[in-house]
């Protein structure tokens, strides 16, 4: 019989084949003025987004193939999630139509911290403000809101008013009981 020396269909070989990981010493930053920091503003689809920049444009952001597919392990693009970007400073802006920009970096929560450390020249209270509405709109999905508005049919309907007449007859004895009672001062004992 043959020596197995590749291991199973060589399985190990097909786990190792494409780990990347990134670096967390080198961070990356802007190198020219093309070069903008944005966070996410809508996930549109088909490899693009809208992101709101730290000069305060809304741009269209194109997701390039480094960062689709097997890339897209660690670098996840979600709403608030903070890049850096290229803009396409050779093409023309149509009006009514957003400047195109290129996917350069997504920064994790590690990465936002260092970079506001590091970084004290720019305001990034806009992008702070915005993850913050982000998260509590996020928080207050799963909860209930009461608007008025209730749905029931007629036999609920006749429930409902029978529970709050009954509600109605207790809460008046219990005050024409308390009106009855005669106050005892020290003196009568």
């Amino acid at each position: 019989m043959v020596k197995n020396t590749a291991g199973g269909n060589k399985a190990k070989g097909f786990a190792r084949k494409n780990t990347n990981t990134k670096s967390e010493a080198k961070l990356r930053l802007s190198e020219n003025e093309n070069e903008k920091y944005a966070m996410v503003e809508k996930m549109n689809g088909n490899g693009m987004c809208d992101v709101l920049c730290i000069d305060g444009v809304i741009r269209l952001l194109h997701i390039r193939g480094k960062f689709r597919g097997r890339g897209k392990r660690d670098n996840v693009i979600d709403k608030s999630s903070w890049l850096l970007i290229g803009i396409r400073d050779y093409e023309s802006v149509k009006e009514g139509k957003k400047q195109n920009c290129d996917l350069l970096e997504v920064y994790n929560d590690n990465e936002k911290s260092k970079l506001r450390n590091t970084i004290t020249s720019i305001n990034w209270s806009i992008f702070i403000a915005k993850e913050n509405i982000n998260n509590n709109n996020n928080n207050n999905d799963n909860e209930f809101e009461d608007d008025g508005i209730k749905f029931m049919d007629e036999q609920e309907q006749e429930y409902m008013e029978l529970i709050e007449k009954q509600h109605k007859e207790k809460s008046e004895t219990i005050t024409a009981t308390q009106e009855d009672e005669k106050e005892i001062g020290l003196d009568d004992l």
